[in-house]
């Protein structure tokens, strides 16, 4: 993984996929959500590298950022709002 980039895991933890940007991942959310047995996604981010006790850096980190579970109805409609702004703010797919 590049640093900035998010990880998506999804089908119970046994399927993964790295994005550059949110507006990728979420499209995916909504390409897998209707196939994908599991509804929940869990979205993954670069957080602070770890150290070790003489404060060198010791390798990256990656942190649990957020998570989409489209069980509820009102998650699945935040995400296609979400990608709706991105396509009126003109920003690339």
């Amino acid at each position: 993984m590049r640093e900035g980039e998010l990880q998506l895991r999804f089908d119970e933890g046994h399927q993964q996929r790295y994005f550059p940007d949110r507006r990728s991942l979420l499209e995916c959310i909504l390409r897998v959500a209707s196939q994908s047995p599991h509804p929940r996604f869990e979205i993954w981010g670069e957080g602070e590298p770890m150290r070790l006790t003489d404060g060198r850096s010791a390798g990256r980190r990656f942190e649990l950022k957020e998570v989409l579970d489209l069980r509820d109805e009102r998650v699945r409609e935040r995400v296609v709002a979400e990608l709706s702004a991105f396509e009126h703010n003109g920003e690339p797919s």
